[in-house]
């Protein structure tokens, strides 16, 4: 073979060796490329035939759950709305004097029951003041004292307030309170005669008029808006009274167990005599009792009278003194406390029966 030839079949074969290395090279690439492939098709027919497996959710016993769980709620929910719907039998379709008539006889029975218990705390304190002696209006005096008349659109709202005071005031009464002093309510009824009355009164700056206006939205807070969109309205109340300390727990017993839905949001008391000073007084009077024991003890003859009065003087101050003359503090007999409650009525609109459907179009 000629050297010419030669080379040419050497270059084809170099050739020829790159052409077949390159492609072995490429098969190579591409072995691993289909491994990669078949492994991640053999992970997803696994997740694949995993997910086919599992039981679906929700099953049929997730469903029964759930559906037991939104009926008990629902149950509850319903029980929480009848405790707010036991609220007060109050008058329906009043006319205003006709709600200004009522309201004013039971003020003065009220008033009338009162007077017992005024007499009593005079008794006790030994004095009797005007402004203890003046009948209370009960938050309504615009109305039974004034003779003014709500408007028609009011009358609802201020038969149901009035019904919520005259009924705790009646449980103070019953248990034994003294007297009652003072009442406040939420006067919606106020802030509408103002807004009236402003265009003619132009006198009234505006420092008063944000007074009169932030006085109602003090004594009612927000509501929660759950209980707002399941048609919950609250009353804000504020009573002052005078009454024993097992005066007192009696009435927040009785206001736990009532089927008006009352919360007590405050309660302040204050005492009209002080403790210090009934202490002092108690020893004052203990030191009195032992110097009149000396002074015997110095002034007698017999030596026997000595004797025993001196003996008498060296017990303890208060030795042989009767309960009475050690108690501080007496609850049930006590100087009456003077007490400042406060509290929300909650309540829902009584629920409408339904209609009974029409025989005649249910036969047609």
């Amino acid at each position: 073979m000629e050297p010419k030839q030669k080379l040419i079949v050497a270059a084809v074969g170099g050739i020829c060796a790159v052409i077949i290395l390159a492609l072995a090279g490429l098969l190579v690439a591409q072995i691993g490329k289909m491994n990669t492939a078949r492994t991640e098709r053999n992970d997803a027919e696994s997740n694949l035939t995993d997910y086919y497996n599992s039981k679906p959710y929700p099953s049929e016993t997730n469903r029964e759950i759930r559906e037991a769980d939104a009926k008990a709620y629902t149950a509850t929910a319903d029980a929480a709305r009848g405790l707010f719907a036991h609220g007060l039998k109050v008058p329906q379709g009043e006319t205003p004097s006709q709600f200004v008539t009522r309201i004013g006889e039971s003020i003065r029975t009220l008033n009338a029951r009162q007077a017992e218990g005024r007499r009593i705390l005079a008794g006790i304190s030994g004095s009797k003041s005007t402004a203890e002696e003046a009948p209370l209006d009960y938050a309504f005096g615009r109305y039974v004292v004034q003779g003014e008349m709500p408007a028609a659109a009011q009358v609802p709202r201020l038969a149901a307030q009035f019904s919520a005071i005259e009924h705790v005031c009646a449980i103070l009464l019953d248990k034994g309170a003294n007297a009652i002093t003072g009442v406040e309510r939420i006067p919606f009824d106020s802030a509408a005669a103002a807004a009236e009355e402003e265009p003619r009164s132009s006198r009234r700056s505006r420092r008063s008029r944000r007074e009169e206006t932030a006085k109602p939205a003090a004594m009612s807070a927000e509501m929660d808006p759950v209980l707002s969109e399941d048609g919950v309205t609250r009353e804000s109340y504020t009573i002052t009274f005078r009454a024993r300390y097992t005066t007192l727990a009696s009435v927040l017993n009785a206001l736990t167990v009532d089927p008006l839905f009352v919360v007590v949001t405050d309660l302040s008391l204050t005492r009209p005599s002080s403790l210090r000073d009934r202490v002092a007084e108690m020893v004052k009077k203990r030191q009195s009792v032992k110097a009149a024991a000396l002074r015997r003890a110095a002034n007698s003859r017999s030596e026997e009278e000595r004797e025993a009065a001196q003996a008498a003087a060296d017990k303890p101050l208060f030795a042989g003194a009767s309960p009475a003359e050690r108690l501080v503090t007496d609850p049930a007999n006590s100087v009456p406390l003077e007490v400042i409650l406060k509290f929300d009525v909650y309540s829902v609109p009584p629920v409408e029966p339904a209609a009974e459907p029409d025989a005649e179009k249910e036969g047609k």
